[in-house]
């Protein structure tokens, strides 16, 4: 696997696997909470804190099988009670409270925000990372195309409880991504995600329980569909983390823009929507076209 992740086209296929995984994450939480009956926004941030915490669990076993350590290193204990805090249970919980209250495409315009906090944020919070023009044009390019997924009108409005929230979850997610980045020489991602996804998920079940909330019905099928997300959560997760060890923030994040069209597409083949539109190649194409310019390297190997 470092030898894969050593490689530009390495990253591209792993960035290829984990944004497939987000994206069929959508549709599987559709049906999770249909199956379980879930109308309200706590209870979808306590089935959310149930997800994560079953990852976190699985991830944190495996990680302390195999490196026969249960919790981490003392100096890493900070790094991953912010990454779980930050990462899981205040960024799901803002993006619940801001979802219910925004349409669909644009709390999936306001989710891929993250990408570009990372690019244009990335050359101050880390060393290894900097602004470049080719960079800003794949930036705007790869935002251009989510747009374009998402070309169903709408009025222009914002509320904190809506958009805000949406923006808060996009830059806590940015925070999270910068404390993995900074921290992915010493701690394995899998340590990392594990521990985090654990603390977060047990934080946001404790909180949403003393709030009131409940799952109101439980079947076979939303149980599946629970621990299918929850592999999802591990895997991805995980996944996003590791070429943080060898590439730049920024060259890495860019690929998240695929999400939403896997997620648009994925929809489309497990809930029968609607997927033949033109809008969707052009945006595949955008995306696709700034994820080259993020990643453009001249000969000598540097960024323009």
């Amino acid at each position: 696997m470092k030898g894969l992740l050593r490689k530009k086209w390495g990253v591209a296929v792993v960035a290829l696997i984990y944004t497939f995984l987000w994206g069929l994450a959508f549709p599987l939480v559709k049906l999770c909470m249909t199956e379980l009956s879930i109308v309200r926004d706590l209870d979808k941030c306590l089935v959310a804190g149930i997800r994560f915490a079953i990852s976190g669990a699985a991830l944190s076993l495996f990680v302390g099988l195999r490196e026969r350590r249960a919790l981490p290193e003392k100096r890493d204990t900070v790094t991953v009670l912010g990454y779980g805090l930050m990462g899981t249970a205040l960024q799901y919980a803002a993006t619940y409270i801001g979802l219910s209250r925004v349409g669909g495409g644009i709390g999936a315009i306001f989710d891929q925000l993250c990408v570009f906090f990372i690019i244009l944020l990335g050359g101050i919070f880390l060393k290894n990372d900097s602004l470049t023009v080719m960079k800003v044009i794949g930036c705007v390019l790869g935002f251009v195309g989510v747009l374009a997924v998402n070309t169903e009108p709408a009025g222009i409005s914002f509320s904190f409880l809506g958009e805000g929230m949406m923006i808060l979850a996009a830059a806590l997610q940015t925070g999270a991504y910068f404390i993995a980045a900074r921290s992915a020489d010493r701690l394995s991602a899998v340590r990392l995600v594990g521990n985090g996804q654990l603390v977060g998920g047990l934080l946001l079940v404790i909180v949403s329980l003393i709030l009131g909330a409940r799952v109101p019905s439980v079947s076979a099928a939303g149980v599946a569909l629970l621990f299918a997300l929850a592999a999802i959560s591990a895997v991805a997760y995980v996944l996003s983390l590791l070429p943080l060890r060898y590439f730049p923030a920024s060259e890495v994040s860019v690929y998240n823009l695929l999400i939403p069209i896997f997620g648009v597409v994925l929809s489309g083949l497990v809930l029968g929507e609607d997927i033949l539109k033109w809008n969707y190649p052009v945006s595949l194409g955008l995306i696709a076209l700034g994820i080259v310019f993020v990643n453009f390297r001249r000969k000598n190997g540097k960024n323009i």
